[in-house]
């Protein structure tokens, strides 16, 4: 069935004060390279055509949620939550007037869940009598009952259990009211759901899907938000007096043939950075059939690269590269060209991978006729 434009109902839980996260300020205000947690976990709700509200459930001593990118946004509307998830929940559902078929719930300590969550979401209770269909994941660890002595379970007898949720909007609101009335504490929509024997459906999520509960779940949560891009030169030597790497110059017997000054280190990194970033490559900016980039010097190229990404507002988190030549030798080069590299690129060398192999003597690099350069490029937001 295809999704309704502007047809679904969001609520997301940002009452908590987040005491396990060891902070001053709540675990959804956490700054996650420049932005919020809960910018992040709102924006693809923002960004969706499918979703015509979302009602923020907050703290009554709430200060921060008006320096948030979506406080102005149309589709928002703030709610005082309670002092547990299901209170919050229900105070939001009370507020809502039109009809709703569907609502999705959310926790706004979830930063990285992606438009995909919100159709498969959908898809799967339209397609279902389910009265809820939640996102799961499977349990890898090992699991044990903790007690007065410790036993090993069936992993595979348990599945976690994430947000977001959808639910059918009456159901929920029943649901959850018969759990306030009961004196019943839901953990979440699904337990609700169950707990007044409806059906319930569920859709594999992902684990990168983490919600952030400590401290150190920001670094974790840091190694899902970088994108990668791969870049590869390949030049052929001719006699001369040196070749230019990373904007070091190296004296020896050979030069690149280029139509700029064949610098294939700064080449490969920059095209890794265009990939990652979704720029084309360096043909696509700086043709060799142009004679204006003839013998240009590779630092532009670079320096050009740095600009997308500073008006994409990403930045580079690593670099990994390898140099791929017979001659000449790159280790005695090695610290003066990441040190440049560091320079030129305002990256710190020890987020920067330098290797260098030969090709065993084999093809056109074997026979010392040519050098090539393959680069790996992580991004991530700007802080």
């Amino acid at each position: 069935m295809m999704m309704k434009i502007n047809n679904l109902l969001v609520v997301i839980a940002a009452a908590g004060v987040g005491k396990r996260y060891g902070s001053d300020y709540p675990k959804q205000y956490a700054n996650i390279n420049g932005k919020s947690v809960i910018e992040r976990a709102v924006k693809p709700f923002i960004n969706s055509e499918y979703v015509s509200k979302i009602i923020i459930a907050i703290s009554k001593d709430d200060s921060q949620i008006q320096n948030q990118d979506f406080y102005d946004s149309k589709k928002i509307e703030l709610v005082n939550g309670g002092d547990s998830r299901q209170e919050s929940i229900n105070n939001a559902l009370q507020t809502v007037k039109e009809d709703y078929k569907y609502v999705i719930t959310h926790d706004a300590a979830r930063p990285n869940i992606i438009e995909a969550d919100i159709e498969n979401l959908y898809k799967d209770i339209v397609n279902s009598s389910a009265s809820c269909s939640f996102l799961y994941t499977p349990v890898f660890d090992s699991i044990k009952k903790i007690g007065q002595s410790e036993k090993t379970e069936n992993k595979n007898n348990f599945i976690l259990v994430q947000t977001p949720q959808i639910s059918k909007f009456f159901d929920l609101k029943k649901s959850i009211q018969k759990c306030i009335d009961e004196n019943v504490e839901s953990p979440d929509e699904s337990f609700a759901i169950e707990y007044s024997n409806l059906k319930l459906s569920k859709v594999k999520g992902r684990r990168s899907n983490i919600k952030i509960t400590e401290a150190e779940d920001i670094e974790t949560l840091n190694k899902f938000l970088t994108r990668s891009g791969i870049g590869f030169d390949l030049h052929k030597y001719e006699k001369g007096s040196g070749i230019i790497l990373g904007g070091y110059k190296i004296d020896c017997d050979y030069k690149v043939i280029a139509h700029s000054d064949g610098d294939v280190l700064l080449h490969s990194i920059a095209d890794s950075i265009l990939g990652a970033s979704g720029q084309g490559d360096i043909g696509h900016h700086f043709s060799d059939q142009e004679e204006d980039n003839r013998d240009m010097d590779s630092l532009e190229i670079i320096k050009f690269c740095l600009k997308k990404l500073n008006d994409l507002n990403l930045e580079i988190y690593n670099i990994d590269t390898t140099i791929i030549c017979e001659q000449p030798k790159i280790n005695p080069h090695r610290e003066f060209i990441l040190k440049k590299l560091s320079d030129i690129l305002d990256v710190p060398i020890n987020r920067i991978g330098l290797k260098a192999t030969t090709s065993e003597k084999m093809g056109i690099i074997g026979e010392n006729k040519a050098i090539a350069v393959q680069s790996l490029v992580n991004l991530r937001d700007k802080k």
